[in-house]
């Protein structure tokens, strides 16, 4: 089926063709008529023209007209298709500069950075605009489009993503944003334009183990647990946590909290579940030897999982030290929030999901703080899970697969590592770090945690590298891994899933590499710095 718009240009093409054979018929016509006629002003075709331009313009010089009849009969029809020949032949101009102008404006922006959406869409919109602060110099174009909003580093154009390649004509600096609103249309867009060979960039709350390792899949929900974890990190190796509403926020929220807080040997934090959790219970098999299941521990974290109503218990309530309202419905989130002001003594902080609310309680997740490079175009992140990855090759000899060989859920384990820096730099030190995602850490900060690391030595170095062991073994039981004596990551099976003390001198090491990432992660953001200079 043709797109509207091929339809409307082969119609405006036909009305066009048409146009010029009655003109020239026209002109013929009104040549027979006067030529030769006494006193006649119009004896060729090219008198014809001139006249027929002076009537269609409605200029009229005078000097020339016709006079015989059926010359003025001739002249009549020029008269009264004049204005409406004008009318089209300015809507055509207006329409082919509307069509042109936009490709003049790309192909005089070949050498910027191009970012080209899928879809004008809000998310589109709102990650455009966060980009371009960072980003002042990048062409934001938006493909299979023509709204005629075009603005300074913003545009439009009717134009494929394919076509829009094409006409590049290079693919360095090209990026494809499939940011619509449909995460499934997303997904199938990214996998027919991954062969183009520039990143691809995909929302979607799914991603398959294997997949091309051009394209790069970011969910809002993922990314707002993130960013929640490493902005209000848990302060207290006893703090009780509230989450109400567990959907499919809630559900993402508590897995990043089981993989990132992770601060001490010997915490027990408390974590309150209000919601249905039963699918969440059946698919983490092995999620009781990570945590105390509806029972309270004093020597690991609990999670208890409540089937009564989240305002039952008024004294857990009052003596909690955070809750947070994370329902997929904001309007869920704002009610309850009114609840607990109207009816409960409150002593914690309250953070909000997706809401503007600011009472009471801290707003998240909201899709303008979400939708920004750093979370989006993972650049640090996966800079930073590469480099963890390609040390852990080196100190094993080789012996694991390289990073485009690895599926998406090992990949995510490198990820997690990389988040977790901000954890280890609060672990390092003390309360007074910074509490930022770590891509907004300082170097500075990253250096004096780096060096408190390294002068670590005996049983306060055994700390630090047990607490690694710790983190990246709630990773692997979270996802149902299974230890083994060889290392089968499709199979998941780990060799290093077993306590810490039963590991050997060789296998210990190997917790230092996450702790390495703080003297990379800083050197990363000296050489950019530097270059900026």
């Amino acid at each position: 089926m043709e797109k509207p718009k091929n339809l409307k240009q082969k119609l405006y093409g036909i009305i066009f063709l048409i146009a010029i054979i009655l003109y020239f018929f026209l002109l013929v016509l009104l040549v027979e008529a006067e030529r030769g006629a006494p006193g006649a002003t119009i004896k060729n075709i090219g008198d014809a023209i001139w006249y027929s331009l002076a009537t269609f313009t409605t200029v009229g010089y005078g000097d020339s007209y016709p006079v015989t009849s059926a010359g003025r009969i001739v002249a009549s029809v020029f008269l009264i298709l004049g204005v409406g020949v004008l009318g089209f032949f300015v809507g055509f101009m207006v329409d082919f500069f509307s069509r042109i102008s936009p490709l003049v404006t790309l192909t005089m922006n070949s050498s910027k950075p191009w970012y080209i959406f899928t879809d004008k869409s809000m998310y589109a919109v709102i990650f455009a605009e966060n980009l371009k602060k960072v980003r002042p110099d990048a062409m934001i174009i938006y493909a299979d489009t023509n709204d005629n909003e075009h603005t300074q580093g913003f545009i439009s154009v009717p134009l494929t993503v394919k076509e829009l390649i094409t006409r590049r004509g290079s693919l360095y600096d090209a990026h494809i944003m499939c940011m619509k609103e449909d995460e499934m249309e997303n997904f199938l867009d990214s996998m027919s334009l991954s062969d183009i060979g520039v990143p691809v960039i995909c929302l979607a709350n799914f991603t398959p183990s294997h997949h091309p390792l051009n394209i790069n899949f970011f969910s809002l929900t993922d990314c707002t647990a993130r960013m929640f974890w490493q902005t209000y990190p848990v302060k207290k190796k006893d703090e009780i946590i509230l989450l109400i509403g567990f959907g499919k926020t809630g559900t993402v929220i508590l897995d990043r909290a089981i993989e990132l807080n992770v601060y001490s040997t010997d915490q027990h934090i408390c974590y309150h579940v209000f919601g249905d959790a039963k699918e969440y219970c059946t698919n983490r098999k092995r999620f009781g030897e990570i945590v105390s299941i509806n029972s309270v521990s004093d020597t690991k974290d609990t999670v208890i999982f409540h089937e009564d109503f989240w305002n039952a218990d008024e004294e857990l309530l009052g003596r909690a030290d955070r809750i947070i309202l994370c329902d997929d419905s904001e309007q869920n989130n704002i009610f309850i929030l009114h609840t607990i002001q109207k009816f409960f003594a409150i002593t914690g902080n309250i953070y909000i999901y997706n809401s503007n609310v600011r009472s009471i309680a801290t707003p998240f997740g909201q899709t303008r703080d979400v939708l920004t490079p750093a979370f989006v175009l993972h650049n640090r992140l996966s800079d930073m899970a590469l480099c963890c990855h390609e040390f852990f090759r080196y100190r094993v000899n080789g012996e694991v697969a390289m990073w485009e060989d690895l599926n998406s859920l090992i990949k995510d384990m490198n990820y997690t590592s990389t988040d977790h820096i901000s954890m280890k730099v609060r672990i390092l030190l003390g309360e007074d770090a910074p509490s930022k995602p770590f891509d907004e850490l300082d170097s500075k900060i990253l250096r004096e945690a780096q060096a408190v690391f390294e002068k670590a030595e005996g049983e306060e170095r055994d700390r630090l590298l047990k607490i690694e062991h710790n983190r990246s073994m709630r990773f692997y039981l979270l996802h149902n891994f299974q230890y083994g004596e060889t290392l089968d990551d499709e199979r998941r099976i780990n060799t290093l899933l077993k306590p810490y003390d039963e590991l050997s001198d060789d296998e210990k090491s190997l917790a230092e590499i996450p702790w390495m990432l703080l003297g990379e992660l800083a050197a990363h953001k000296e050489a950019r710095a530097a270059f900026k200079r």
